[in-house]
């Protein structure tokens, strides 16, 4: 293999194949990332048995071939490469590397292809496309809400629901619950399928490098057991996560006996504020309403707190405390100016939705104070 390169195209692919790396794994080959030259093309490949990603990059391509080469190494070396050189890269019998710009040399031990694992396409069963902003918008607008504990690892995805009347996401942890709404998926079955979080993670940081306009697509195949994005040049491959995922529909509250309205940006403010003098993890923040005012304070061993907050309310006073994070992590992705708060007791989850977006909802337990 024996190609010419600049260095800004290969750094930004390597980035992008890096960033989903899996620190965890007893098969050292895993630490290396596999690299494909044909036709004008290099197709980088990194997967740790969970996930895939696949990147093209457009190259000068002397002579074809492949390798694959430790990551980490790799990328130290390119990033550390003069930026105005075009970058070299040779194999050689021995399966090393030899990397050159400029005057600087390095060579690195590389295996062959057949060492590398195996990344298996997707059988595409369904096939559809979906505008990358707006799909952005809703996995960024539930995410938060999933499960990070292996134990659970069910919750460790979103639930993607698509019917006639309409396409949800919806991610929980059991004790909170984000539910973003949109139209059905133009071209695309109904379906039901748990897609693990950490692929749609990757995809959020690609977008955010490439920022999509509104007319960029994302192409989604899914087939019984596996899921992928293709955007432009780079493909993400994931397993399914099969399980059960809770009837979400019964944790929304359907009756709203008790409600206010407030601005979304004070109210952040106050919960953050109050949730520096909450104490470590078990801290609470709580919520005392009034006429037209809520009282927020939060307490520890060595601190109190207390604010008030100019609400919309006019029933009796009624008081509830929260996980403080849960309200923040709600809070700072409301997209109004006004938020609402509605409840059934201070013992039943609470209901946060952004006034005249109706298409997202957040349910939080309360905590017992």
């Amino acid at each position: 293999m024996k190609i010419n390169i600049t260095k800004e195209s290969f750094l930004e692919g390597i980035q992008i194949i890096q960033s989903g790396l899996s620190g965890r794994t007893t098969l050292p080959i895993l630490y290396n990332f596999l690299m494909e030259a044909q036709n004008g093309n290099i197709k980088l490949t990194r997967t740790d048995m969970e996930m895939a990603t696949i990147h093209n990059i457009k190259a000068e391509v002397l002579e074809e071939g492949s390798i694959t080469v430790p990551l980490k190494e790799f990328s130290d070396i390119l990033k550390n490469l003069p930026s105005d050189k075009e970058i070299s890269l040779e194999t050689d019998a021995d399966n090393k590397l030899h990397i050159k710009s400029g005057k600087s040399k390095f060579w690195v031990i590389g295996t062959q292809k057949s060492e590398y694992p195996i990344v298996p396409e997707v059988e595409k069963d369904e096939t559809f496309s979906v505008k990358a902003k707006e799909i952005k918008e809703m996995v960024e607008n539930t995410i938060f809400s999933s499960s990070t504990q292996e134990t659970r690892y069910v919750l460790n995805g979103l639930l993607w629901v698509n019917t006639p009347e309409k396409f949800e996401m919806v991610a929980t942890d059991g004790r909170r619950l984000a539910l973003a709404t949109a139209s059905p998926l133009q071209g695309a079955k109904n379906f039901r399928i748990i897609v693990p979080s950490k692929i749609l993670n990757e995809m959020l940081k690609l977008l955010g490098i490439n920022k999509p306009g509104d007319d960029d697509f994302i192409d989604v195949s899914v087939s019984s057991n596996q899921i992928s994005f293709n955007m432009k040049e780079t493909t993400f491959i994931s397993r399914l996560i099969e399980g059960n995922f809770p009837n979400y529909e019964q944790v929304i509250p359907a009756k709203k006996n008790i409600s206010f309205k407030a601005d979304a940006k004070d109210l952040l403010s106050s919960t953050k504020r109050a949730a520096l003098c909450s104490g470590d993890l078990g801290g609470t923040v709580k919520y005392s309403l009034s006429v037209n005012s809520l009282a927020v304070t939060s307490s520890s061993s060595k601190m109190d707190f207390s604010d008030e907050v100019k609400v919309e309310y006019s029933a009796d006073e009624f008081n509830t405390s929260f996980n403080p994070q849960y309200l923040i992590d709600v809070l700072k992705i409301i997209p109004t100016e006004k938020v609402l708060f509605s409840f059934n007791s201070s013992s039943q989850p609470v209901l946060v939705e952004p006034e005249g977006k109706e298409q997202y909802k957040y349910v939080i337990m309360p905590v017992r104070a």
